[in-house]
């Protein structure tokens, strides 16, 4: 998803190279350093720093020069990305990341392929980049008004974002009739929605000088495309061959997943159960499981019901886009925001189920 131009793409790049190179500049872990400087800088959407740049300018700056302080502002989002997925990869023994090895697996290789060197390196390279995330937002040169509810802000989504994750793990050992949709749907608001939609969004705005009604409209547009989002990769995953990564072999609990479940009578959902707890076994057989499971799902027309589910966040999304402490430009840019998603990644899923 591109909401910049690439003049302004270039710019959060060089502010974000930048921002590594001071931080390590000189350093005698320079092996290290190197490795999760190149890690944070090999692609990536760079969606929420976007986020926050673009927000900005729908607050009427769209023909000013963008200023450091937003900048620093908005790659602090990007370093707490960076952060999240260091640690999410140690979590799942995920062994890559956009393309080539994931950092706990570079950082293994520093000390002759070492897990447990690589995995303790790779935990303090994620503690790393939330502290280097902290110290763009304190030093950044923004003004009284909006400093603190920045810094607040970014604090809160931290904190929601830790909460979701731990939910995340704790319900992938819990069994399926334990977990519920309400359950769910917090996790996919505070892992996801918080830190990759409502954060980003809502800081480019204050610094933009929205007032309190427009954040809170912000928020509500913010969570429901985000929630809606999330769900539409769980999707995504469902539809791609089972892997050793993907949501079934990790016993991830997904909204298709309850819904499936919930559609069959006693018996059958005894039977779902067991072919879950199935996938979980370490002998070698859960990719080929995952993937019965699978196509059992897809069969079971899974998709149809969670889709409504996504179309009605997107509706409250277009409902809160709507509000008129946003402005006309805001609220037209979001609404053209929606727009572009619903062609662009909604839409795929929806089409390959029909």
């Amino acid at each position: 998803m591109k909401l910049l131009t690439e003049s302004q793409l270039e710019l959060l790049e060089s502010h974000l190279r930048l921002a590594l190179d001071e931080a390590f500049h000189g350093s005698v872990l320079r092996p290290f350093t190197n490795n999760v400087r190149d890690y944070v800088l090999a692609g990536g959407k760079r969606i929420r720093p976007q986020m926050c740049l673009w927000s900005y300018q729908r607050m009427g700056h769209l023909t000013e020069g963008v200023p450091v302080s937003l900048l620093d502002v908005a790659i602090a989002w990007e370093l707490f990305h960076a952060f999240l997925l260091a640690h999410d990869d140690i979590i799942d023994q995920a062994p890559a990341r956009r393309n080539q090895a994931s950092l706990h697996r570079q950082l293994a290789l520093l000390d002759g392929d070492s897990a447990t060197f690589g995995t303790n390196l790779g935990i303090v390279a994620g503690d790393l980049l939330f502290g280097l995330a902290m110290k763009r937002l304190h030093d950044a040169d923004l003004s009284p008004a909006v400093y603190r509810p920045v810094l607040q802000l970014f604090s809160r989504i931290a904190c929601l974002t830790g909460y979701g994750q731990a939910i995340d793990i704790w319900q992938t050992h819990l069994p399926p009739d334990a977990v519920d949709e309400a359950s769910l749907l917090l996790e996919y608001h505070w892992k996801t929605a918080a830190y990759t939609f409502e954060g980003p969004m809502l800081a480019g705005a204050i610094v933009g000088g929205l007032g309190t009604a427009g954040q809170a409209a912000i928020s509500r547009y913010a969570l429901a495309l985000g929630q809606a989002y999330q769900i539409q990769n769980d999707l995504f995953d469902l539809q791609s061959p089972a892997h050793d990564g993907c949501d079934l072999v990790q016993g991830k609990r997904t909204l298709t997943l309850l819904h499936a479940r919930q559609g069959l009578d006693q018996g059958d959902r005894g039977r779902f159960d067991q072919k879950l707890c199935a996938i979980m076994q370490t002998d070698g057989q859960a990719v080929g499981r995952a993937e019965t499971m699978r196509q059992e799902l897809l069969d079971m027309g899974a998709l149809a019901s969670t889709q409504d589910v996504i179309k009605t966040f997107l509706h409250t999304a277009r409902s809160a886009a709507g509000d008129r402490a946003l402005g006309e430009s805001f609220s037209t840019g979001l609404n053209e925001l929606l727009d572009r998603l619903e062609e662009q990644y909604f839409r795929s899923t929806a089409e390959s189920s029909t």
